[in-house]
């Protein structure tokens, strides 16, 4: 494991504080409902083909969010400033509650997660391995969620239908 934080704890969320920072391209690679679960994922293939560590972010448990399905140009998230909090909150539906805004800025604009923690990890994991942080099931692999039937082959398909 080369680097793994969870923060949950009020002191670690300072209005305005950046809490996350890198350069790599990363992807919404999962979400679930009922765990309320958000991960973003930079993958293991670097933009020249080389190998690279691969890092996984995760929000939950997730109550409002707005996100692209990529950052092209990197990840940051920070802890919302007060008024953005209020503002994202209210248009949330979610005014008065405890739940803590994290803004991910972009160069045209600010996404931002409602939640009450986020957490990441890098490691030397396969990009098609599970997440370290949580159980999602393996939605890009429909091998491990499906049982796969033996093949068919053509010919015997063909002389099915005559």
């Amino acid at each position: 494991m080369l680097d793994r934080q969870w923060l949950t704890q009020d002191q670690q969320f300072a209005p305005g504080r950046e809490l996350f920072r890198c350069s790599r391209q990363f992807a919404v690679w999962a979400y679930t409902v009922s765990h309320s679960q958000l991960l973003l994922r930079a993958r293991t293939t670097g933009t020249d083909g080389g190998r690279q560590t691969r890092i996984d972010v995760l929000f939950k448990p997730v109550e409002a969010v707005k996100t692209r399905m990529e950052y092209r140009d990197g990840l940051v998230i920070r802890c919302a400033t007060t008024d953005e909090r209020d503002r994202i909150l209210a248009d949330a539906g979610l005014a008065g509650t405890n739940f803590r805004v994290f803004v991910l800025p972009t160069s045209d604009g600010i996404d931002h997660v409602v939640v009450m923690g986020v957490g990441w990890c890098e490691d030397e994991q396969e990009d098609r391995e599970p997440s370290s942080l949580a159980f999602f099931v393996p939605a890009t692999d429909p091998t491990r969620v499906l049982p796969t039937p033996e093949p068919v082959p053509w010919s015997t398909l063909q002389m099915e239908r005559w």
